[in-house]
C-alpha cells in the first residue's frame, strides 16, 4: 500500500500515477520543479515505480528513451511547466521515429493564465504534437467532481494503451494545476484499469476462452453503432444472438441484417420504466461500431451501468468510454471477435432468461408503438411511418442529421440494403452532397430523407452533373429545424425566439428548385397523398425525383412528445 504521508491532494496526479503503474510503467524519470511537485509525489507514492531524478530535462528525456529501448516497456517522463517541456522534444522525436513508448507528463498552469504574462506560462498542450501519437490535456479542477475524476482516469488509460498499441510511440499528457504547493491527501478509491487485448484481425482461441469463462454466467447486452454493411459480421451476430444470455440493440445505421435483437432502439429503450430498466440491467455491455445516435441508450447505460464492465470491440485509435464504465478494449475485427467468443460460449451451454426478458419488453414496446401510430393525425412521424413501411429491401438509404436519423431509430423495423448518415461529426452540412456521391456508386435506388433546413444548407449538390436518375429525395418541409421544437433546451423557449433563431424556416419553394435543377417534383400533405407519392417516388424515372412532405410544425412536435409519453 501507498505511504499516506506521500500522497498529494491533487487527485488527477494520483490517478495518473496509479493507472500508469497498473499498465506496467516501472520507471519514471523526473526533473525537479515547483509546478510538477504533485506529480513527483504521486509517482513516488507508487512502490512499483522507480524514480530517477535528472535536473536537465533534455538529458532526462534521452535517459528515459534509453530505459524504454532496453526494457521494451513504457517509461514515464515528468517535467514542470514552461520551457522544460520543450527540452523534451529532441528525445521525443527520436522515440516517435524509433517506435519507443514514452509517456510524457507535463505540469501546466491553468488555461485561463496562458498568455497573461504569468511566469512559466506557454502554450504547452500539443507542443509536441508533431512527434507524439496523441496529445492529452487534463484541465484544472480545484474541487474535483465525479466527472473530472472519470476524465482523468479515462485519459490515463487511453494514453497507456495508445503508447503501446500498434507501432509503439510517445504520448503527451499535459496536467493543469492551479497551485504547485501540495498538501498530504488521502488515498483515492482503487482506479479502474482498462485492459487491452487483440491487435490482430481475430482474437486467439485462448483469449476467447478466457473471456467466455468470464462472461458465460453473465447477462450480456450488445450495442451496435454505425458501420457499413458486412455479411460476415451479420452472420456472426446472428449466431451470437442465439445465446440465451445475450440481447442485441443494433441501431438503424449499424447495417446488421439479422432477425434478432432490436433495431428500433429508441422505441424500446425509450419506453422502459424504472423497474424495467433495473430488471434488464446487464452484467456486461459489449459495444462495436461508431458513435451512437440514441440518447436513450446512452442515458440508460450511464444511469444503470453494467455490473461487470463494458467491452469495446473493434480497431480504433482511442479509448471510447461512452458509458463511463469501460473495462476492456478489444482491438480486433468485430466479426472475428463475436465468432470466436460465441463459439466458446456455446460450448459452455449458458442458461439464462435475459434474451427472453428483453424480447418481451421489445414486443410490448412495439405493440404500443403500433397502436399509437394507427390513430395518429398527419404529422412528421405519421408521414415517415408510411415511408419506412414501404421501403424496398434493395434501396440504399441516406439520412440527414437532425430529426430524420432519429425518426429512423423509431420507425425502421427491417433494414434496407444499406443505411448511411454523416454521424462521424453529426453536422447538417453536406448531407445532400454525400447522398449525391453515393448514388453514383450504387446501381439501385438511393433515397435521401432530409429536413428542409439541412436541405437548404446543401442545395448546390443538386447541380452535380453526374447525378443519376436513380437518386430520390424526400424533404420534410416543416418550417425549419424540427428538432429544436422537441429537445428540452430549445422547446421551452418563447415561440417567436425559438422559431426565429433556432428553427430558422428556410421557406423553400421546392417546386421551383426542382424545376431549376431538372428534378421531378411531387407534394404530399396527407396520408392519401402519400400512397400515390410513394409509388411515384419508387417507380421508374428518367430523372432524379424530389418528394416534398408538408406537415404542421406544431402538430409534429406534439405528436412526437406524446409518442414518448405513451404506454
Amino acid at each position: 500500500p501507498c505511504c499516506e504521508s506521500m500522497i498529494t491532494d491533487k487527485s488527477s496526479c494520483n490517478i495518473l500515477a496509479e493507472v500508469l503503474s497498473a499498465h506496467g510503467v516501472r520507471d519514471a524519470v523526473v526533473s525537479p520543479g515547483s509546478r510538477n511537485a504533485p506529480l513527483i509525489l504521486a509517482f513516488d507514492s507508487r512502490k512499483e515505480i522507480k524514480l530517477t531524478v535528472v535536473a536537465d530535462e533534455r538529458s532526462a528525456a534521452f535517459i528515459a528513451l534509453g530505459m524504454a529501448q532496453a526494457s521494451r516497456r513504457p517509461v514515464a517522463l515528468v517535467c514542470t511547466s514552461g520551457s522544460a517541456l520543450l527540452n523534451h522534444a529532441p528525445a521525443v522525436a527520436e522515440a516517435y521515429y524509433q517506435g519507443v513508448p514514452l509517456i510524457v507528463v507535463s505540469a501546466d498552469r491553468p488555461e485561463q493564465w496562458i498568455d497573461q504574462d504569468d511566469s512559466q506560462t506557454i502554450r504547452q498542450f500539443e507542443a509536441l504534437s508533431n512527434f507524439v501519437k496523441r496529445s492529452y490535456d487534463i484541465p484544472d479542477c480545484i474541487m474535483p467532481d465525479d466527472e473530472h475524476l472519470w476524465f482523468a482516469n479515462r485519459i490515463a488509460n487511453d494514453a497507456c494503451i495508445t503508447a503501446i498499441a500498434g507501432k509503439p510511440g510517445p504520448v503527451h499528457i499535459n496536467v493543469q494545476l492551479h497551485a504547485p504547493l501540495t498538501r498530504p491527501g488521502t488515498q483515492l478509491p482503487v482506479q479502474r484499469i482498462v485492459e487491452s487485448v487483440g491487435g490482430e484481425d481475430i482474437i486467439s482461441r485462448e483469449e476467447a476462452k478466457r473471456l467466455a469463462e468470464e462472461a458465460f454466467d453473465k447477462r450480456i447486452l450488445v450495442v451496435a453503432g454505425f458501420m457499413p454493411p458486412d455479411s460476415r459480421l451479420s452472420k456472426a451476430m446472428t449466431a451470437f444472438a442465439s445465446l440465451p444470455n445475450v440481447f442485441i440493440l443494433h441501431e438503424t445505421l449499424a447495417n446488421l441484417h439479422i432477425n434478432a435483437g432490436c433495431t428500433a432502439v429508441d422505441t424500446v429503450v425509450g419506453s422502459l420504466d424504472t423497474n424495467e430498466k433495473e430488471l434488464l440491467r446487464p452484467d456486461i455491455v459489449i459495444t462495436f461500431g461508431g458513435a451512437l445516435v440514441s440518447r436513450f441508450v446512452k442515458q440508460y447505460l450511464r444511469e444503470y451501468p453494467p455490473r461487470n464492465g463494458h467491452w469495446a470491440v473493434g480497431h480504433g485509435n482511442t479509448v471510447v468510454d461512452c458509458f463511463k464504465s469501460l473495462t476492456l478494449r478489444v482491438d480486433t475485427s468485430a466479426s472475428g471477435f463475436f465468432r470466436r467468443l460465441g463459439g466458446a460460449l456455446r460450448s459452455m451451454n449458458p442458461e439464462s432468461d435475459y434474451r427472453d426478458r428483453w424480447a418481451f419488453a421489445a414486443r410490448g414496446a412495439m405493440d404500443s408503438h403500433d397502436r399509437y401510430l394507427a390513430d395518429i393525425p398527419w404529422s412528421d412521424i405519421k408521414a415517415l411511418q408510411i415511408v419506412f413501411d414501404r421501403l424496398p429491401s434493395g434501396i440504399n438509404l441516406q439520412l440527414s442529421n437532425g430529426t430524420p436519423v432519429r425518426y429512423a431509430q423509431l420507425l425502421q423495423k427491417k433494414p434496407p440494403h444499406a443505411v448511411f448518415c454523416n454521424r462521424g461529426v453529426s453536422g447538417i452540412d453536406g448531407c445532400t452532397s454525400t447522398a449525391a456521391g453515393a448514388s453514383t456508386a450504387y446501381r439501385g435506388l438511393t433515397l435521401l430523407i432530409s429536413g428542409d433546413l439541412s436541405f437548404s444548407y446543401d442545395i448546390s449538390a443538386l447541380a452535380f452533373r453526374e447525378l443519376p436518375s436513380s437518386l430520390r429525395i424526400i424533404v420534410m418541409n416543416n418550417s425549419g429545424g424540427a428538432i429544436f421544437r422537441f429537445v428540452g433546451t430549445t422547446a421551452s423557449l418563447p415561440h417567436d425566439t425559438r422559431e426565429r433563431y433556432f428553427c430558422a424556416n428556410p421557406k423553400l419553394d421546392l417546386q421551383k428548385i426542382a424545376d431549376a435543377f431538372g428534378f421531378g417534383h411531387m407534394t404530399a400533405e396527407n396520408t392519401n397523398d402519400m400512397e400515390k407519392a410513394m409509388k411515384w417516388l419508387l417507380g421508374d424515372s428518367d430523372r432524379p425525383l424530389i418528394l416534398e412532405i408538408r406537415t404542421s410544425p406544431e402538430d409534429s412536435a406534439e405528436a412526437l412528445n406524446r409518442y414518448f409519453k405513451r404506454k
